[in-house]
């Protein structure tokens, strides 16, 4: 199993949630502060990245990817320098000056009065045009994808979007922007739920000869890749819209819920990716007939093949519920997580019958 499941994924994993959790922040604590201690911790997330990039290039260590790319390609390419420096160098040093500074706001607030605010927004919106950069670089030059590289550029757009919190007036643009935020939001559900529901049953149809081939694993991917697009847009959309307007959505129970099963949907996938999508190729979806002994059936593959049926039904479900939302009146937060949570309940259990319907297929 050592082959498949890597340390790496499982601290990318860490750093993913370390970056992009600190979003409770917020809107635990919807006033300056709290996008502060968001940013502290979404810098600490990109510190994570970059340093274990040149952890890897130091040590000449192959970099792991968790989406099954080769991040090697693209670290190690032509357009891994700026001007004779290691770009992992520059990365390091900007995301601990953002670390630094936003911790100093946090327990020092008279310097957000000096001459560091500015300087962090010109730094702050230079970092994000060179992320944008970087993703043009692998989207049409390399034509390769790195994982590493994207979580970096998003927490580097995430802290450059916070940075507007500091912006007397930035608030009155972005709310004009609203529209084009909601329809960012709406084309995310579609990438991302129809992903999700065209990734569903593409695996009831490779299951049909009880085995799931190369070609069609990586089919799956494909469609993996397309729901975490679709996943990036709506949180992007929601993460604008709160910046806007803290204060008011910190109140609206709908938008919360929809935070809190999106970032449900949010850590099922990283774990789904990383933990269980490395072995879909080698799971045994049914139980061989020249077994007798059901003790030799239970082997940690059979559990993980459980365990990915389990975790794509929390996060369909997650999804369709999420989807729903949209259309819901408000009601008290406590009673839609409870609704939620039993259909998910529901789900998890329709999972578990499907997973003993296709074990025992050929069980005789």
């Amino acid at each position: 199993m050592n082959r498949f499941l890597k340390i790496d994924m499982i601290f990318y994993i860490f750093l993913l949630l370390l970056g992009v959790g600190g979003f409770f922040f917020a809107i635990i604590w919807p006033q300056s502060e709290g996008f502060y201690a968001f940013t502290v911790s979404a810098s600490l997330g990109g510190l994570g990245v970059v340093s274990y990039i040149f952890y890897s290039k130091k040590s000449n260590r192959h970099l792991a990817c968790p989406s099954g790319s080769n991040c090697d390609l693209v670290i190690k390419s032509k357009y891994s320098v700026f001007f004779g420096i290691p770009l992992e160098h520059i990365g390091m040093a900007y995301y601990f000056l953002i670390f630094a500074s936003y911790a100093s706001f946090i327990l020092l607030p008279d310097l957000r009065q000096t001459i560091l605010v500015p300087f962090l927004l010109m730094t702050t919106t230079g970092a994000f045009l060179f992320s944008a950069y970087l993703i043009f670089v692998q989207a049409f030059l390399l034509r390769r994808w790195c994982i590493w590289c994207l979580l970096s550029a998003t927490l580097s757009t995430a802290i450059f979007i916070a940075s507007f919190s500091s912006i007397s007036g930035a608030e009155l643009f972005l709310v004009q922007i609203t529209p084009l935020l909601l329809v960012l939001k709406s084309l995310g559900f579609v990438f991302g739920l129809g992903g999700a529901t065209a990734a569903l049953f593409l695996f009831i149809k490779f299951l049909s000869d009880s085995d799931i081939d190369d070609r069609e694993a990586q089919s799956l991917q494909k469609f993996s890749e397309l729901i975490w697009l679709g996943l990036g847009l709506i949180f992007i959309s929601e993460y604008i819209r709160y910046v806007a307007q803290p204060e008011m959505l910190a109140q609206s129970a709908i938008f919360i819920s929809q935070i809190v099963i999106l970032s449900v949907v949010f850590v099922s996938g990283a774990v789904l990716s990383v933990l269980f999508v490395p072995f879909l190729t080698v799971l045994p979806f049914v139980k061989k007939n020249d077994l007798n002994n059901d003790d030799a059936h239970r082997t940690p593959l059979e559990s993980l093949r459980r365990g990915t049926i389990i975790n794509g039904s929390i996060s369909l479900s997650s999804w369709y519920f999420a989807f729903f939302l949209n259309y819901a009146p408000e009601y008290p937060i406590i009673k839609i997580l409870a609704i939620y949570t039993v259909v998910v309940g529901i789900a998890v259990i329709i999972g578990l019958f499907y997973d003993d319907r296709i074990g025992n297929k050929n069980k005789n």
